[in-house]
């Protein structure tokens, strides 16, 4: 199973143009963008990524590793506070955003 928000290691299944496909031992899959892929990874290698959210709410990995996983805690910094909560740095490609009801205190 691919888990939302932690490193795991994963194996290039299909190469498309705009990336390739890791899947997991139980065949699931999630697509790491193309400028993420290592020189001269190809299908059968592992690589080891991180899992989230995309802003159109599909799983995407890249091999950049986040200051934080879901449930540890570090300290982050945030970009901005909005109507529905707070974006925050945690080393990604894009921040992300910590909604009002998940957070322990005000930020």
């Amino acid at each position: 199973m691919i888990e939302l928000g932690k490193m795991q290691t994963l194996k290039i299944a299909r190469e498309k143009d705009f990336g390739v496909y890791l899947e997991d031992a139980d065949g699931a899959s999630v697509l790491l963008p193309k400028k993420q892929v290592p020189a001269g990874k190809t299908i059968g290698d592992t690589l080891t990524v991180f899992v989230y959210k995309d802003s159109s709410d599909r799983l995407i990995a890249t091999t950049r590793k986040p200051l934080m996983e879901v449930g540890e805690i570090a300290k982050v910094i945030v970009k901005d506070v909005t109507k529905i909560g707070a974006f925050v740095d945690i080393g990604l490609e894009r921040d992300v955003l910590l909604p009002y009801r998940e957070m322990r205190y005000e930020l």
